[in-house]
């Protein structure tokens, strides 16, 4: 029975990886290894290379757009007021998404003053648990019209991760489909070398070229 011990695999692994290693720079690995070895070590690498390279640039294209995102909140967050409003009519299920979901939660008219002095009544998101007379806390831009609220930092990373996320997936997804098409490439020209190589060597190893193991008569 084979038993197979804590950690052998992982370190089976890193062998291959400084075997293709050897091969991808052009240190000779072993006497049986053939040109189109090293260029499968090559086309490896390198599509691991490439998603990692992708990853990285992935992760800091994250921060930039984060940090970006970030500091366009604030400053619409600046321009942005909680006000007291009074609801004056029964909220209302805002448009539905296609899986009909609510787009924007519940909205209601609903009157308050901003600026001072500036009475504005106007249709503005509010609790779905609000009733006409009922008070409550709505966003107002500089210039007292209804508004919608700052965003939040986890709709911030939410859309960040999403964009990120869909670009690196579809580069990656790229280096994948490049790498299988070279790998099958160099496959069928291991094969055409094999068949070349047999087509030399076959004749001497069953005896076909002159008698037995290669003699003559």
């Amino acid at each position: 029975m084979r038993t197979h011990f804590p950690g052998r695999r992982g370190r089976s692994r890193w062998r291959r990886l400084v075997v293709h290693l050897r091969l991808a720079v052009g240190a000779d690995a072993g006497p049986l290894w053939r040109p189109v070895d090293r260029s499968r070590s090559r086309a490896l690498l390198a599509a691991w290379l490439a998603m990692v390279v992708t990853a990285v640039g992935a992760g800091a294209a994250a921060l930039l757009l984060y940090w970006s995102a970030q500091g366009d909140a604030a400053r619409a967050a600046a321009k942005l007021h909680r006000v007291p409003a009074v609801v004056r009519t029964e909220p209302q299920q805002a448009d539905l998404t296609a899986s009909g979901a609510p787009a924007g939660g519940y909205r209601a008219q609903a009157t308050w003053t901003y600026p001072a002095g500036h009475t504005v009544t106007d249709e503005t998101a509010v609790p779905s648990t609000a009733s006409p007379g009922s008070k409550v806390l709505v966003w107002v831009d500089d210039a007292g019209r209804a508004a919608a609220g700052p965003r939040s930092t986890s709709d911030i990373v939410a859309t960040t991760g999403f964009i990120v996320l869909g670009g690196w997936a579809g580069v990656a997804l790229a280096c994948s489909v490049a790498y299988s098409v070279r790998r099958s490439r160099l496959q069928r020209r291991a094969e055409e070398e094999w068949q070349t190589d047999w087509a030399v060597v076959e004749p001497t190893w069953t005896g076909r070229a002159g008698g037995r193991n290669g003699s003559a008569d």
